[in-house]
């Protein structure tokens, strides 16, 4: 969002021009390299904050999707479960019509037949086991660059930073591409805070800005 100051005034008051000030919403920041590191494993840090910031809005885009697909197989399995209960039923008594049995019996395959085409089971599942792994690299990212960047050297860094970036790619290639209405609440749910912790309103290094002069927020949401 714009923020907008109403004039700037020179020493005389009298109206120099209107400037606007953009301020990022807290839940857009990733975290910013520590003061403390070294030189060298700067760009590493710099990395590692793209990381981070990249598994937590994949983490979250596959949690909302995994969650309306996990809706889809209820809204299609308890009437499906219902209308061949009832058709199985009703074939073995005379208190319907065979032409209510059938049609019954046909609206139940059709929405079983419905759910084996959109496997909204298995794709619930597979969202949730990607959604969770998607949060651990985002957490061992946050985890290295703010604790342990600074005591590694080079070659481990850059060790650790490839073994992350691994598993981030092979569960990005696993996981079933989003919908827009998964990113949007995502989206949503991030710039509220959802994935904030307290602590990080009360700290210097939090995700809200740069720690050093040359090292930028980044205020573009990332796609799953």
């Amino acid at each position: 969002m714009t923020r907008t100051w109403p004039h700037e005034l020179d020493e005389d008051n009298n109206l120099i021009r209107r400037r606007p000030k953009t301020v990022a919403p807290a839940g857009l920041r990733h975290y910013a390299v520590p003061g403390n590191v070294p030189a060298d494993l700067i760009p590493v840090g710099e990395e590692l904050a793209r990381l981070e910031e990249s598994a937590r809005w994949s983490s979250q885009t596959q949690f909302e999707a995994a969650k309306a697909w996990q809706r889809w197989n209820f809204r299609l399995g308890v009437p499906a479960s219902v209308f061949g209960l009832f058709s199985g039923g009703a074939a073995f008594s005379d208190s319907f019509p065979s032409w209510v049995v059938g049609t019954g019996a046909l609206v139940g395959a059709a929405l079983a037949g419905t759910m084996t085409v959109l496997a909204a089971e298995r794709r619930a599942q597979r969202g949730k086991t990607c959604a969770n792994t998607f949060h651990d690299i985002q957490d061992d990212a946050r985890r290295l660059l703010l604790i342990d960047l600074a005591t590694l050297t080079a070659d481990e860094a850059r060790a650790q930073l490839t073994s992350l970036t691994d598993r981030y790619s092979e569960t990005r290639h696993a996981a079933d591409a989003p919908n827009r209405r998964a990113y949007t609440r995502a989206s949503e749910n991030i710039l509220k805070g959802g994935q904030q912790f307290a602590i990080d309103t009360t700290i210097n290094n939090c995700p809200a800005g740069p720690a050093r002069a040359g090292h930028h927020a980044t205020d573009s949401p990332k796609e799953a």
